[in-house]
């Protein structure tokens, strides 16, 4: 296999810098150092001198592979079933890598902006409308303020559109938007219900 190619390839996806920084922390683990180590102390067997080679290409292959797989979306589709196995429903898991959101605050009402990073793909190509199912606005210390469900559906124009929350009832200060849950519907099929977790920090 050549792995200078497989290399370069894999340099070219894009990720974000935290994910980068937590493959590096696990390729840099404990667990990778004993194990070069316990390559090292066994180098003088000639057996293992003709195996390092092979271990070293590995190792990059699997760092590589991990790099590659979690750049991946990952959002998936998942049954939702009785407890006697019957299907009554879809939901789709894993959605946060999928959605943008920004917020802005006008007078006592907050703006939610939602834009779908794949809207030609489902389940966003087969949506009309949009809401929040599940949210809650927590102040820096971590107190939820306001936990609220179900707002009103807001019609989707080219992958995009604008939710509203009331703010009624809070004090003046820095606070964060904590979403669950969104809701997609369409004429023709039951609501979906679409999970992850979704934050945005802003003055009130």
């Amino acid at each position: 296999m050549d792995f200078k190619k497989l290399k370069k390839t894999l340099e070219k996806i894009e990720m974000s810098q935290e994910m980068q920084e937590r493959i590096i922390r696990n390729c840099n683990s404990k667990k990778a150092i004993d194990m070069e180590e316990y390559t090292m102390n066994k180098s003088k067997k000639s057996w293992l001198k003709k195996s390092i080679p092979m271990v070293a290409a590995l190792s990059v292959f699997v760092c590589f592979s991990i790099i590659g797989a979690a750049a991946v979306k990952n959002g998936f589709f998942k049954d939702v079933t009785r407890g006697n196995g019957t299907v009554v429903g879809t939901t789709y898991e894993q959605a946060s890598e999928e959605i943008g959101v920004n917020v802005t605050v006008d007078e006592n009402e907050l703006t939610v902006s939602v834009t779908m990073l794949t809207p030609d793909k489902p389940p966003y190509s087969e949506l009309e409308e949009f809401g929040i199912r599940s949210y809650q606005i927590t102040d820096m210390s971590g107190n939820v303020v306001i936990k609220g469900s179900d707002t009103e559906l807001s019609q989707i124009s080219n992958g995009q559109t604008e939710i509203k929350i009331s703010l009624e009832g809070i004090e003046s200060g820095n606070y964060k938007l904590v979403i669950h849950k969104y809701v997609g519907c369409s004429k023709a099929d039951q609501p979906l219900e679409i999970n992850g977790v979704w934050e945005c920090e802003f003055d009130f």
